[in-house]
């Protein structure tokens, strides 16, 4: 049963001290003001350019769905299908959603397909990636701003605010939007149980990682983006244009770059790697730290697409004829292919499953439902089973 949480509290689970519930601050009306603001901003971050690039007295400008144009006619539709679909299709999507959720509840009405509507924001918000999109750009400008005079945008600005409203939006899961209902006093269910994980997660699992694996080489190897110019033509790696920012003096920059295109991949492989074989093994080793682990795992999963963003707006502003031409390489696809691996794997694998396997299962024995009816309060914290 579900025990409303107050102010300055948390509820926990008893097991895993995975956090349950956070105290409410804001109402439906709240929410529904921040998603409308996110849905104004977003339209403006794709209808005006994020910036105009002016070499050699032309100039280019680029929108974001620009950019993904440029990837798709450079040969390279998957990058562009990747980009489009986490940049502005499943943003909107998600936005759109989360209105069609709190418009009715501002009013005191459950919307039409409430229970399915929840569950799509909770599989679409990961692959909302606008604020790994924003770094991104930022890189982008960085690396311009040494090739010629760049202007920012009106778009630019406008995803600056549209990336701070989804970071917020994106704690409204499917269950605190039917705690919301709930706490209004509507007829709203609870989320329906998982059913027990199975161990054949433990396959697929590594099926996914074995693939990205292989992709990750390639990946790293080839060019992640191509740059001609009249001095010459030069092919760009991951690690290479790290070391160019490095060598530029954005030595800040580069060490953003290194941790979400190169460690963060790596981490992200080894630690899902480690996790399942200790699921595989049966081990009851740290069950809470691995859990913390797993969550880690899965909140830094989008933050990998940064260098395929930035490829796609160079290649979107650096078109200038004989002069200047920058277009993605086979390596912004290889790598594109990891991001989208290893974040299947992360959300497909089910940390219940490594506490399942050691001899943990759902239902408690009679010693722990007489604990687990004894809500434990201390300062800041509710806790509860």
């Amino acid at each position: 049963m579900r025990v409303p949480v107050q102010k300055d509290h948390v509820a926990l689970c008893r097991r895993c001290d995975t956090v349950l519930e956070t105290h409410a601050s804001l109402g439906p009306d709240g929410w529904c003001a921040l998603a409308l603001t996110a849905l104004i901003t977003f339209a403006l971050a794709n209808l005006y350019p994020i910036g105009t690039l002016l070499f050699q007295g032309s100039g280019q400008s680029a929108t974001f769905l620009h950019t993904v144009i440029v990837a798709w006619e450079a040969g390279y539709p998957w990058v562009a299908v990747l980009t489009g679909a986490t940049g502005f299709a499943l943003p909107a999507l998600h936005i759109t959603l989360l209105l069609w959720l709190l418009i009715p509840l501002s009013f005191g009405r459950v919307a039409p397909a409430f229970e399915r509507v929840a569950d799509l924001i909770d599989r679409i918000t990961p692959w909302s990636m606008v604020p790994v999109f924003l770094l991104g750009a930022l890189v982008a400008i960085v690396k311009l701003v040494d090739l010629a005079t760049l202007k920012l945008g009106v778009g630019l600005y406008a995803t600056v605010v549209t990336a701070v409203l989804l970071t917020g939006l994106a704690r409204l899961n499917g269950q605190k939007l039917r705690n919301m209902a709930q706490d209004s006093g509507l007829n709203v269910a609870n989320a329906h149980a998982h059913p027990p994980p199975s161990p054949k997660l433990i396959n697929r699992t590594w099926a996914l990682l074995v693939t990205a694996c292989i992709l990750y080489i390639p990946a790293n190897l080839l060019p992640i983006m191509y740059v001609d110019a009249i001095n010459g033509s030069s092919g760009h790696t991951i690690m290479g244009g790290v070391i160019e920012l490095w060598h530029g003096g954005a030595w800040d920059i580069a060490l953003v770059v290194f941790i979400a295109s190169v460690f963060v991949p790596t981490l992200k492989l080894f630690a899902l790697g480690v996790l399942v074989w200790l699921t595989q093994k049966r081990s009851s080793l740290n069950l809470k730290a691995r859990t913390r682990i797993y969550g880690m795992v899965e909140f830094i999963g989008q933050w990998s697409m940064l260098d395929v963003f930035v490829v796609i707006l160079l290649a979107a502003l650096g078109k200038f004829g004989a002069l200047l031409d920058i277009s993605p390489g086979a390596g912004a696809a290889a790598f594109g292919g990891v991001v989208v691996l290893t974040m299947i794997a992360a959300m497909g694998f089910d940390p219940r499953l490594a506490w399942r396997i050691a001899g943990h299962r759902r239902h408690l024995s009679p010693a722990e439902k007489a604990d687990t009816n004894d809500i434990q309060t201390h300062t800041g914290m509710v806790s509860h089973g």
